[in-house]
């Protein structure tokens, strides 16, 4: 019986996925993940939809929520296509960032700041204490995005005891 209960354990210690990861494997993700991170964030800066679509995820599971909607693969593929054109590029104007290193095949970006949109027509706008979050899975052909989500700071009302509570 001894000799079949080391085995096992054995077995399942290397199967566990939630062994921690050491400094050497957080490290070299880090190095993915950076590298990562600025292909996207160049990406929107020149509108190079073609390298910004290649990004996602191509499944049923990739979710990516902005502008108040939730899009899955194909319906983001959609929005690309029919706004892209008409972007001509963005800047990125960084106030905090942070990368969270979940395994060596996973790692969450998020990213607040100042976001500005220069539109075709020569029209620009600035989204200020703009927020990104984006969760990256490691493919055979790079890193690609699973989940993301894109928003603007709320604005909350300094006094929040003035704002009458109804029920």
């Amino acid at each position: 019986m001894k000799k079949l209960l080391i085995p096992l354990l054995l077995l399942m210690a290397a199967c566990t996925t939630n062994k921690p990861m050491t400094e050497e494997q957080k490290a070299a993700v880090q190095e993915e993940a950076t590298a990562a991170v600025k292909t996207y964030f160049d990406a929107m800066t020149v509108s190079d939809v073609e390298t910004l679509t290649g990004m996602f995820e191509n499944n049923t599971d990739m979710t990516y929520i902005a502008a108040g909607m939730i899009y899955d693969y194909d319906r983001m593929m959609e929005l690309a296509e029919q706004n892209f054109p008409y972007i001509k590029g963005q800047s990125f104007d960084t106030k905090f960032e942070k990368y969270i290193i979940v395994s060596p095949e996973c790692f969450v970006y998020t990213w607040h700041g100042n976001n500005g949109i220069i539109m075709t027509t020569g029209d620009e706008m600035i989204m200020e204490d703009y927020m990104i979050t984006v969760g990256f899975r490691k493919h055979e052909e790079g890193w690609k995005i699973f989940v993301g989500h894109e928003s603007e700071k709320a604005p909350i009302p300094i006094d929040t005891t003035a704002v009458p509570i109804q029920f």
